[in-house]
């Protein structure tokens, strides 16, 4: 039988990829931050966050995830790179 420091490791590894995979995401959200200053594209695109939240919902619930906690999930993921894209877009802009 597996010991609970087992389980804990298997955590900590899952987690340390979560992060690692989050971080990768937002360095993608930086160079599409650069993109939309270059061109002048709002930061906020509604339908892009609907489509998102949607495919992402529907491969949670494939996935035997909660419909709500993909979504709110997502509702942070999506806040964070909001604000880095703000952030980009407007260095500079005085």
């Amino acid at each position: 039988m597996d010991s609970l420091q087992q389980f804990r490791e298997q955590l900590n590894k899952i987690d340390t990829e979560l992060i690692s995979l989050l971080s990768e995401r937002f360095k993608v959200i930086q160079s599409i931050s650069l993109y939309k200053k270059d061109y002048d594209i709002p930061v906020m695109q509604p339908d892009r966050v609907q489509e998102v939240k949607s495919r992402c919902s529907q491969l949670g619930a494939a996935l035997d995830l909660s419909e709500d906690f993909v979504t709110h999930l997502y509702d942070l993921i999506i806040r964070e790179a909001c604000r880095i894209e703000d952030r980009i877009i407007n260095e500079n802009k005085k």
